[in-house]
């Protein structure tokens, strides 16, 4: 099949592990690799995604080839291969607007080419490179820069995988002109592969299908690369604690006394993502449960293999003359699709899609 055009809206970790996840795919195309959940969709095998450019704002980014561009200092997560054919992709310049708004713009200094950029510069490229998806991996909170990236995908008639909490699919407006305009938009916030919300989802679920009723929950997580620091500061992280609120609603817990967001940023765990998790239950004759969870994952590996069935869906979807929000795949992608379900019912309907 013909490769899959993918441009990163942000070059950081998770744009780094998804990248070397397609370098491996690249290199042995029929291996089943693990993590990747399905192997094909819509006939397209993780080996036949290649990204040509990137956008970003970072002075030690802008104007290198990928390859170098994950050299970064900004960059923690582990470089577990070399890249492919993307290693020579191009690093390209987006407007800074308030993408370094917080802690971020203490350790990331911007390019001057990013000073200059504009809308229109993203959108022409776009066009320029032949993009299939376009996949925004922004810090949360950058509400005006990720939705210029969409608009500028929207213009270029590009598909969109919003992997930030920013809603975008969830914005009845924008989701409408995707529609009208027969492009796919997929979102909002990437639910990572086996993360905190899965298990923690998972759990409710469980829970819920033995007649237990829930009483409390909390969730609560801890690491050390941008992403965290980013999220440290409470006027970047509101969204993320709305979107994970979203995800325990989806999952059962509509009426249940909860909480879950990020909660501190140590810079020692660097990728590593840990997350405590505690829930209260009364089952038979009143009798109580209470579980409690330590989860550790390397953080950005956890986001890539979401990252490599969302483009795989975006491009199947664009194929198959769909636009607008796939609310039949998208539940199990992302913590807050405009329709949430269950993990059993969100599995099965993303399989479906991808056969």
């Amino acid at each position: 099949m013909e490769p899959i055009r993918v441009a990163l809206a942000g070059a950081g970790n998770c744009a780094w592990s998804f990248s070397q996840f397609t370098a491996l795919a690249q290199a042995n195309p029929e291996a089943r690799l693990p993590g990747l959940m399905s192997h094909t969709v819509g006939g397209y095998r993780l080996a036949d995604v290649t990204v040509v450019a990137a956008f970003d704002v970072d002075a030690a980014k802008v104007g290198l080839p990928l390859a170098e561009a994950f050299a970064a200092p900004a960059i923690s997560a582990t470089a577990f291969t070399a890249l492919g054919t993307d290693r020579d992709a191009p690093v390209l310049p987006a407007p800074v607007l308030d993408g370094l708004e917080g802690p971020l713009g203490a350790v990331v200094r911007p390019a001057a080419a990013a000073r200059d950029a504009t809308p229109e510069h993203v959108a022409k490229a776009l066009v320029e490179y032949d993009v299939d998806v376009l996949v925004i991996a922004l810090p949360t909170g950058s509400s005006r820069a990720i939705r210029m990236f969409a608009n500028a995908a929207l213009a270029a008639g590009v598909a969109v995988v919003n992997c930030t909490p920013e809603e975008l699919a969830r914005d009845a407006g924008l989701r409408r002109r995707f529609a009208e305009a027969g492009v796919v938009l997929l979102g909002d916030d990437l639910r990572s592969h086996f993360g905190a919300t899965t298990l923690h989802t998972a759990l409710i679920e469980l829970l819920l299908s033995r007649g237990v009723v829930l009483s409390d929950t909390y969730q609560l997580n801890v690491g050390g690369n941008t992403d965290f620091l980013n999220l440290a500061d409470a006027r970047r992280s509101a969204s993320k604690f709305a979107s994970k609120a979203n995800a325990l609603r989806a999952a059962g817990m509509a009426d249940v006394d909860g909480v879950a967001g990020p909660t501190g940023y140590i810079g020692h765990l660097a990728d590593t993502k840990v997350c405590f998790a505690s829930i209260k239950a009364t089952s038979v004759l009143g009798s109580g449960i209470e579980i409690d969870v330590k989860l550790t994952v390397e953080d950005s590996p956890n986001a890539a293999g979401v990252i490599a069935n969302a483009v795989r869906v975006g491009k199947t979807a664009t194929d198959r003359g769909l636009s607008g929000v796939l609310d039949d795949v998208t539940a199990l992608l992302f913590k807050s699709p405009p329709h949430g379900l269950p993990e059993t019912e969100a599995r099965a309907a993303f399989l479906g899609f991808a056969s």
